[in-house]
C-alpha cells in the first residue's frame, strides 16, 4: 500500500503549549487507524495538525503520493450547523474544497447525492438538520465528510452521544467505506478498535496492530478498563 501521510517525531498542542509529543506514524492507502488515549491528551489537537489547521510545535508532517489537504474529509467532534439547514445543503457544503469557482455546480450536487445514497439517507435530503435524531445527524455529517474525502477520512469521536444500536450502525458504515472503497480512516474512538492502534498519552505509547496492542502494557491497561 502507498504511504499517503507521514508524521515524524511530531509534537502537537495549541498556542505553543505542548500536549503530546514523540508522535511517529505513517498512514497507508486503505489503512484503518484507531487513536486512543485519555481525555484532554491532545487527540483533537492531532486532528487539527493533520488537517493543517494548527502547525506542529515540533517535528514534521508530510503529505505523500498526491495527497493534498483538500483531499481529506473530516468529521470534527464539534459541529456548528444551524438546525434550520436542509440536510442536502449540509452534505453539499462538504464539496466546497472541490469547487474551482464560487458557484455550486451539477458535479458537486451529484457528489453530494451519491454520498446520501451511499449511506442510505437520501430520504432525509429535504429534512431540516435540527429535526433529526442523533444517529441520523451523525450519518449526515459523515456524508458531508465523504464529499471531501478522496484518499483519507478523519473522524473525531463520531459515535459520541449515540446509543448502542446507532454506534453499531455507524461503525459498520465506516468499516464498509474503509474496506470496500479503500479510503484510509483515522478514527478517534476508544470503542472502535480495529486495524492499527495509535495510543497517545503525553507521548506516543504504542503504534501497531490490535493483536500486538493486546499484549502491550498500554493495551493491558486499556482492556482492564484504564487508559494511561
Amino acid at each position: 500500500m502507498d504511504e499517503i501521510l507521514s508524521c515524524r517525531n511530531m509534537t502537537v498542542g495549541y498556542d505553543g503549549v505542548r500536549m503530546c509529543g514523540n508522535i511517529d506514524f505513517t498512514v497507508h492507502s486503505g489503512e484503518y487507524i484507531c487513536v486512543v488515549g485519555h481525555s484532554g491528551i491532545g487527540k483533537s489537537a492531532l486532528v487539527n495538525t493533520l488537517l493543517g489547521i494548527t502547525p506542529p510545535i515540533d517535528g514534521e508532517i508530510q503529505y505523500l503520493n498526491g495527497l493534498v489537504r483538500s483531499d481529506i474529509g473530516c468529521m470534527p467532534q464539534h459541529q456548528d450547523i444551524r438546525g434550520t439547514s436542509l440536510v442536502k445543503d449540509v452534505v453539499l457544503s462538504g464539496c466546497l474544497g472541490r469547487m474551482k469557482g464560487i458557484f455550486v455546480g451539477r458535479h458537486e450536487k451529484e457528489i453530494a447525492a451519491a454520498q446520501l445514497e451511499r449511506l442510505h439517507i437520501s430520504d432525509l435530503a429535504k429534512r431540516r438538520f435540527g429535526e433529526l435524531s442523533g444517529g441520523q445527524r451523525q450519518k449526515v455529517l459523515l456524508a458531508r465528510a465523504l464529499c471531501a474525502a478522496k484518499k483519507l477520512l478523519i473522524l473525531d469521536e463520531p459515535m459520541y452521544g449515540l446509543d448502542a444500536v446507532a454506534k453499531d450502525e455507524m461503525f459498520n458504515e465506516i468499516s464498509r467505506l474503509n474496506k470496500e472503497d479503500g479510503i484510509a480512516v483515522i478514527i478517534i474512538d476508544s470503542d472502535a478498535l480495529d486495524g492499527t492502534v495509535l495510543h497517545l498519552s503525553d507521548r506516543q505509547l504504542y503504534c501497531g496492530d490490535v493483536s500486538g496492542y493486546i499484549k502491550s502494557v498500554p493495551g493491558q491497561f486499556y482492556f482492564a478498563g484504564r487508559i494511561i
